[in-house]
């Protein structure tokens, strides 16, 4: 970034934060976020893309630069090429000049094709919100020092659309997910954080197994929504039964879970894995008679990670390997962790 930049990017953090604490809906922050990035480096086009809740595909929440008829008609799924891995793994993508990559450019790409392109991811105590978007008709336009400004409006997006979802999740008073009556995340993470405490003070393992419904699009499109919730609960059931008194289980995204296993050690947390996902493989959900398989990442401390930041991190990078090698795998630190002995 330029040096003259500088001033104006402070004055749009101190406007940014001051809106942030007086204004309780996203969709204002959001305007202003893509609006002074589309100022801050002249782009041709600025986007915040989201991941849909219901249906885990990209939407375009608000943008710059961008058409209606394009935004209206946007649907893509996360799938495991650059946009995927930022989005699992927080890896941002940087293309200083798109005649290099064409092949990723084209597959980072909004609406036209770019000359240069920063995406950074967006995210909320570990959980993905989507990605910050932005592109010029211009190469070099986007340099390595110009990630951390960028991240900056990334996180305050982030914590805007958090903090309306926490507002909406606290009227209803709610620790449950209803559609899989498993924890809401924001319980969890609190409950996480604490045994994790309680683990390093007892010098005891931790575990946790985080998973993908492998095609849970597929069984939304083909069978509806009210085949969708049923799926859902009947999910969320089979992993409950699986479970021991004080091992816990969340909703992490639309079609992602995550398990806490106390006290328990990396081979028993990977027998654990391998006995969920064999279970599911072979379940038959709902009167449709559907069948899914499982993506997992496994993860456990102290030997894989030192706090909760990196567990999940961790555990979201081997989810993203498991779908890269294919889906329906266990993986352990990015590597296939195979049969527990």
């Amino acid at each position: 970034m330029k040096e003259l930049q500088f001033p104006q990017c402070m004055d749009f953090f101190t406007e940014l934060l001051r809106l942030l604490t007086t204004h309780r809906h996203y969709e204002r922050i959001f305007h202003f976020v893509v609006d002074r990035l589309a100022r801050l480096y002249q782009c041709r086009a600025c986007a915040i893309v989201l991941i849909d809740r219901e249906t885990e595909y990209l939407r375009v929440e608000n943008c710059h630069g961008i058409s209606r008829t394009f935004c209206k008609e946007f649907r893509r799924q996360m799938a495991t090429g650059p946009v995927g891995e930022l989005l699992w793994t927080g890896r941002p993508i940087l293309i200083s000049d798109a005649s290099l990559v064409p092949e990723i450019a084209e597959s980072v790409a909004l609406e036209q094709p770019f000359a240069s392109c920063c995406c950074v991811q967006i995210a909320v105590h570990h959980q993905t919100l989507g990605y910050l978007y932005l592109d010029s008709e211009r190469v070099d336009t986007f340099v390595e020092e110009d990630l951390a400004v960028i991240e900056a409006f990334a996180r305050i997006a982030g914590l805007a659309y958090y903090q309306n979802r926490l507002y909406e999740d606290n009227l209803r008073l709610d620790r449950v997910d209803h559609e899989t009556e498993l924890q809401r995340y924001s319980f969890f993470s609190e409950s996480l954080q604490q045994n994790l405490a309680r683990a390093r003070s007892s010098k005891e393992s931790l575990g946790i197994v985080m998973m993908d419904i492998d095609n849970f699009k597929r069984i939304a499109n083909t069978y509806g929504g009210n085949a969708r919730q049923s799926f859902l609960r009947e999910f969320g059931g089979l992993i409950t039964r699986h479970l021991r008194p004080y091992d816990t289980a969340c909703r992490y995204g639309p079609d992602e879970i995550i398990i806490m296993l106390p006290n328990t050690g990396d081979a028993e947390t990977l027998a654990f894995a391998d006995r969920l996902c064999g279970a599911i493989r072979e379940h038959t959900f709902t009167e449709h008679d559907m069948t899914t398989t499982v993506s997992c990442g496994v993860t456990v401390f102290p030997d894989d990670a030192d706090d909760v930041e990196d567990m999940i991190r961790l555990a979201k990078r081997s989810v993203f390997e498991a779908q890269r090698a294919g889906r329906n795998k266990i993986f352990r630190n990015e590597k296939e962790a195979g049969q527990p002995a």
